[in-house]
């Protein structure tokens, strides 16, 4: 009669290391994937910018994140605000301006960070906007960073566009302009009134390697409590007969 419910106890006890220990296995696989990727985001802020013209853009979607460089106009009525972004504890706002190639194409540029007026939050701060041919140079990324949005980014209208995260396909619709699946990081430039003191990229492997101890410290705990009662259970089994 005991021996069915030491059987079940056993077999869930197996079940919950094995579980435990798969999930520590997995952790590892994950700061496996964040130590690549931060060897990659290493590479390219090492490397020099790549001169990038119109048809490279697909090419230089498969290799991010790349150092580049862009030669072109900046396309200012058609920026981007992106609001609740902070750098060097200070909060404010992104401007990412679309840039157009000599031969059409168009990348998006996160061009800098400026202050919020701490007086009047809806006053945009001023900038300089470069007129003719630029030369950006940047890391190219697949994204902006994000920040927690609630709702839908505002329509287009008259005035600035204030966006909580960019996105490319209600850019594209907004605008008219059709643009590349990445976007530039601006790194040149000064005395614009945007800030470019971009943090450097961090992988936070630390977490996964906690995180995996745990499980494995959890799969160890469970061992040792299932030979402990185990053996006691076959101590009191062999006492009675």
């Amino acid at each position: 009669m005991t021996r069915t419910p030491t059987m079940v106890a056993f077999v869930a006890a197996l079940a919950a290391i094995a579980l435990t220990v798969s999930l520590g296995n997995w952790q590892l696989r994950r700061a496996d994937e964040k130590l690549a990727l931060q060897a990659a985001w290493d590479r390219a802020e090492q490397t020099p910018a790549l001169p990038v013209a119109g048809v490279d853009i697909a090419g230089v979607a498969d290799r991010l994140p790349l150092r580049v460089r862009l030669r072109g106009r900046f396309v200012f009525a058609h920026e981007v605000w992106l609001d609740n972004r902070q750098m060097d504890g200070q909060a404010g706002l992104m401007l990412v301006t679309p840039l157009q190639l000599a031969d059409g194409a168009v990348v998006l540029v996160n061009r800098g960070f400026a202050r919020r007026d701490p007086r009047d939050r809806m006053r945009l701060p001023a900038v300089e906007r470069p007129e003719g041919e630029v030369t950006v140079d940047g890391l190219a990324m697949a994204h902006t960073a994000r920040v927690l949005q609630l709702g839908e980014n505002a329509p287009a209208g008259s005035g600035p566009v204030v966006w909580q995260n960019l996105d490319y396909e209600s850019f594209e619709r907004a605008s008219g302009l059709s643009v590349a699946r990445w976007v530039v990081q601006q790194t040149n430039g000064a005395d614009d009134g945007l800030l470019r003191n971009w943090p450097r990229f961090s992988a936070g492997v630390d977490k996964h390697y906690g995180y995996a101890l745990q499980w494995f410290a959890l799969a160890a705990l469970i061992t040792a409590l299932t030979a402990f009662f185990g053996l006691r259970a076959l101590r009191r089994r062999s006492r009675r007969t």
